[in-house]
């Protein structure tokens, strides 16, 4: 019986947002992602789980910062639990069993750029919703003028 237990809780623990963040600040970096299929980073280096950073078209200042998360926020189902200049930390939960998958997103260093970071907390794989999570949040931030690219085919996120 403990170990059907184990490999349930096994089977459904993914991570949750990055570990040891600084109370202030964003000299820091995101988490890499663990080796389930539930995960994208823009800092992964594994191509499995790698997204693009979104490319700002100008550096960050406080008014496209605002819209950075005015945008986030704005997603369907997303709640933000801590922002800050240059850092974002949210919970999306899952339409149907309110499911959470934690999104982050962390300024650059020469602040031209974002990273991103969005992952399931249970399950091995995620059929693909936090990618489509991060291609939305891309394409909105497009569409506000905010960010510079092309963002890739769209389906629903949730």
């Amino acid at each position: 019986m403990r170990c059907f237990a184990l490999l349930t809780v096994l089977l459904l623990t993914g991570c949750t947002s990055t570990n040891h963040v600084p109370s202030s600040g964003t000299e820091f970096s995101l988490d890499d992602c663990t080796p389930f299929l539930n995960c994208v980073s823009s800092t992964s280096s594994v191509s499995l789980y790698y997204v693009k950073p979104i490319q700002l078209s100008a550096p960050l200042d406080q008014p496209t910062w605002d819209t950075v998360k005015a945008v986030a926020t704005e997603m369907p189902r997303a709640r933000l639990n801590d922002s800050r200049f240059g850092y974002l930390d949210m919970t999306f939960h899952s339409d149907l069993l309110h499911f959470p998958d934690y999104f982050e997103v962390l300024v650059s260093p020469d602040r031209r750029s974002l990273d991103i970071r969005s992952q399931s907390l249970f399950g091995f794989y995620d059929l693909g919703v936090n990618r489509r999570r991060v291609e939305r949040f891309r394409h909105n931030l497009v569409e506000r003028g905010v960010a510079s690219g092309n963002s890739q085919a769209l389906k629903s996120a949730d």
